[in-house]
């Protein structure tokens, strides 16, 4: 069946409206770039407080920072470990920027392990200086923060999701990753700037949280330039037929 040329028009239109825009957000997700162990991590910063904690991209399963052994990379080489003998709190976080989007989708895997004996999440958030014998603070954090942030805020007026809070998600010592999937659609959907961050605080003995693979994948419905040209030719060649019928 041959299309009218208008009916075609409109078609034309509808794809373009209907066209979504993919982007990852993410960068050295992976931890893979730079290829050698390393405490200045691409694309990622990092913040560190207190004593025997370490920040780092990190081969094999031994820690360069205190010497516990991890299950080591999920794929790959690499993978970002945060690893604190004590008293100490570790950030690890990437800045994005985002347009208004339709869908979005952070995933990764992660480890936590957790040689005390349990995880204990004080009020003082990821302040490790606390009194330890009166405020066992020992766990990790996941959050979205909104740009501008304190890295080591736990303030609710600085998060705009949080993701994970906890510890050890299996046994004690060395534990496997975890898959991790968070639909952030509605929190991203108006676009803007922000901070993802994974945390460690331990005032208790060592802690370790290891990541691999971090990924934030966005969807836009919103038409780029030479979109826009196809749907406004579309719609001028069906307005040109319109009137040539009509006249």
């Amino acid at each position: 069946m041959k299309l009218k040329p208008w009916v075609l028009a409109g078609l034309l239109g509808a794809a373009a409206l209907s066209q979504a825009q993919a982007a990852e957000l993410i960068q050295n997700g992976g931890f893979e770039v730079q290829g050698v162990d390393s405490y200045d991590i691409s694309g990622w910063q990092v913040g560190e407080q207190g004593f025997l904690g370490g920040v780092l991209s990190e081969s094999g399963t031994v820690s360069e920072v205190t010497g516990n052994t991890t299950v080591g990379a999920y794929q790959g080489s690499y993978y970002g470990l945060l690893d604190n003998y004590g008293l100490a709190a570790s950030v690890l976080y990437q800045s994005f920027t985002t347009a208004a989007v339709s869908q979005a989708t952070l995933s990764f895997q992660m480890f936590v392990n957790n040689q005390y004996a349990t995880t204990e999440i004080d009020a003082a958030g990821l302040d490790y200086s606390v009194d330890a014998t009166d405020h066992a603070n020992q766990h990790v954090r996941v959050d979205v923060l909104k740009a501008g942030s304190d890295p080591f805020s736990t303030n609710s007026a600085d998060i705009l999701q949080t993701l994970y809070v906890g510890g050890a998600n299996g046994g004690l010592a060395v534990n496997d990753y975890v898959n991790y999937q968070f639909d952030l659609s509605s929190a991203l959907a108006g676009g803007g700037s922000y901070v993802l961050r994974f945390a460690t605080v331990a005032n208790q003995g060592s802690l370790q949280l290891g990541l691999d693979n971090v990924s934030l994948q966005t969807v836009s419905s919103v038409p780029e330039a030479d979109t826009n040209a196809l749907m406004l030719a579309g719609l001028g060649l069906m307005a040109a037929v319109m009137r040539r019928r009509y006249s």
